[in-house]
């Protein structure tokens, strides 16, 4: 509609001829926010999407008019006169002033500046024969959404039902059959709670701060609360807290990572656990979406033979790097056993009945019921009380930031503890005292059967060792192309040894799609290659030490090393100018940046541990593939 037409026919009216501009702009904005809820009170004949209806709801009509101060009694012929405009125009940006109108005319209407619905208003179950706008609410919700730009705000979140199917269509999920079925695509509103929203703008932005920043969820709500939180929302209006919590991004993140199934009913945390193990299994079994059949100019390279034919010469390279998430700390363990090495008595367990009638609880110490030992436990736990530890706490847990940078925690977390080395003494009157051994990194444990404890030691005391906490899993190992792209990540949990990484190798190159490689380079080629000759499936594939370590770091007087190490005896990883071909390096290189989030995962059960890891790696070769094509090097699939 031509806008001359729509100001002859307000000019025309004996009281809208006196509505300024200031009030058509404003009733243009707001109306246009409004549109789900115009229609959605409509009869089935007035509820084309394409149609403006031809009167307004009686709850929508108020609050135009009490907000805007039109006169309720010419409001439908207002509507008449800028409906189909408004229709045809996009929702308009609201400002400040906006929102306080919704706040104070809207609320008491039923009306919010943002409303929550499920992105169609018709049943999308392809077996279902009911294709009418559903107009059966299951229910209408107050909510809260987090957004980038306006805070935090309320809203009334709105679910519909197709009574011919018996689904429940939701913002970002349908329910059927106890099963919730989350959307393809990503709507503009995230469910992350029962009441909590977050817009997908904002997850993208906290998705990207993790991949470039090596942002975690706590310095994300933290940083949300700080720049966000305005004060004009309060918790003590709508009813709800406006506080966004670590899981919620984290549960924002995971939504965004993948198309999920899940359970409708029981804990978000256990729904999404079973999601990302699924998750994790077809990583395994499928490896990386944009790795397993790249090829690039730098990855790949196709030269001359002295017959005159074409071959191809691609390359990975190993890596691996300290980080892990927590492991039982003694290997091939007993659960429910004493902490203290060699005692094979059950744990003491209490039951702790709830004053308030509830359901009693069971309480588990991590000692028998030995009184020296449960000594060895009480001066552990002072420990990891003592202030003294704070000064160190970073040394500790070797990162390069926190992951979270304001904790208000009263103790040094269990893990922090853990990676010390502690010794108990017993001196006269069994007396117990405590000794610690720095741990100079994460490193594996012996699978050699455990000493005896107590042992005696030659001045008389005896000596205990124990396990209080858990330890960490050995190291990261990584597959990537001289390119960057990563192709494959695998967890050690004891060593990093060289029969492990031959295994990870077969492995992720027994996926769907994976051709084996020409050459391998590893730091410890010279031990992997003996092993791997024994292999048939290796035949063929070269084994060098990158040219660094080579150098560097293997003796010349290793004889196997020279001979079959040697990076120069194969002329095809040289270019014309007699330079390295391959970027050899580019293992140590992405590990410094996968290294980055040691404080984040430290934590990490290994369900969501894998499942980040993985989303990380493959947004990394994303961006990696971008840059490949922007520099003009092809990045292609084979």
């Amino acid at each position: 509609m031509f806008a001359i037409h729509v100001l002859e026919r307000l000019k025309a009216h004996h009281i809208l001829r006196y509505l300024t501009l200031d009030g058509i702009c404003p009733f243009a904005c707001l109306a246009s926010n409004l549109k789900r809820e115009i229609l959605q009170p409509q009869t089935i004949c007035e509820s084309n999407p394409a149609i403006a209806p031809a009167i307004l709801p009686e709850h929508v009509h108020t609050f135009l008019g009490k907000a805007l101060g039109i006169p309720l009694e010419v409001m439908d012929e207002c509507w008449d006169i800028l409906g189909d405009h408004v229709w045809e125009m996009p929702p308009m940006p609201l400002m400040v002033e906006d929102h306080r109108l919704f706040k104070v005319f809207g609320w008491p209407c039923g009306l919010t500046a943002v409303s929550i619905y499920p992105p169609d208003d018709c049943c999308s179950n392809v077996r279902c024969l009911n294709k009418t706008p559903l107009k059966k609410e299951l229910y209408r919700k107050k909510a809260v959404v987090y957004t980038q730009s306006a805070g935090v705000q309320p809203a009334w979140n709105v679910s519909l039902y197709c009574p011919k199917c018996n689904t429940s269509y939701h913002n970002n999920y349908a329910v059927n059959g106890g099963n919730r079925i989350y959307q393809a695509g990503v709507p503009e509103f995230i469910q992350v709670g029962k009441h909590q929203f977050v817009e997908a703008k904002l997850a993208y932005s906290w998705r990207a701060n993790m991949l470039f920043g090596w942002f975690s969820a706590s310095n994300a709500s933290r940083v949300f609360k700080s720049t966000m939180t305005d004060g004009s929302f309060q918790p003590s209006d709508w009813g709800l807290s406006n506080t966004l919590t670590t899981n919620q991004v984290w549960d924002a993140f995971v939504i965004l990572a993948h198309h999920l199934t899940v359970l409708h009913t029981g804990d978000q945390s256990s729904r999404f656990k079973a999601a990302m193990e699924e998750r994790n299994r077809w990583i395994i079994l499928n490896g990386q979406p944009d790795a397993v059949c790249h090829a690039c100019d730098l990855c790949m390279r196709i030269f001359v033979m002295p017959d005159g034919t074409l071959r191809k010469c691609q390359a990975i390279v190993g890596g691996g790097l300290n980080m892990g998430r927590p492991r039982c700390g003694i290997p091939h363990c007993y659960h429910d056993v004493c902490a203290i090495v060699g005692c094979n008595q059950k744990v003491v367990e209490t039951l702790i009945y709830d004053p308030k009638g509830g359901m009693a609880k069971t309480k588990k110490t991590k000692t028998c019921s030995l009184p020296l030992h449960q000594e060895m436990e009480r001066k552990h736990h002072e420990r990891s009380t003592g202030s003294f530890l704070y000064q160190q706490r970073l040394q500790h847990a070797s990162v390069s930031q926190p992951v979270d940078s304001f904790s208000n925690t009263k103790t040094v977390p269990e893990q922090d503890i853990q990676e010390d080395f502690e010794t108990y003494m017993v001196g006269e009157k069994d007396k117990v005292t405590l000794h610690v051994e720095k741990n100079p990194g994460s490193v594996g444990t012996d699978d050699s059967p455990l000493l005896p404890c107590p042992s005696k030691s030659e001045s008389g005391n005896r000596t205990f060792k124990a396990h209080f906490g858990h330890q960490q899993t050995h190291n990261e190992q990584t597959l990537v192309r001289p390119c960057g792209v990563i192709f494959a990540r695998a967890t050690m949990f004891n060593a990093e040894a060289v029969s492990n990484f031959l295994v990870m190798v077969k492995n992720a190159f027994s996926v769907p799609g994976a051709q084996r490689p020409e050459h391998i380079f590893y730091d410890t080629n010279c031990l992997a290659r003996q092993q791997a000759e024994k292999d048939p499936w290796f035949k063929g594939i070269g084994m060098c030490v990158d040219a660094w370590h080579f150098r560097n770091k293997h003796t010349v007087t290793h004889e196997y090393c020279q001979r079959n190490c040697n990076p120069a005896m194969y002329p095809e990883l040289m270019d014309a100018l007699m330079a390295w071909f391959f970027n050899t390096s580019i293992a140590e290189q992405t590990n410094a940046w996968l290294g980055g989030y040691h404080s984040m995962c430290r934590e990490m059960l290994p369900a969501k541990y894998d499942f980040f890891l993985d989303e990380m790696i493959r947004l990394r070769n994303i961006e990696v593939l971008l840059r490949l094509q922007r520099q003009n090097r092809h990045p292609r699939i084979y």
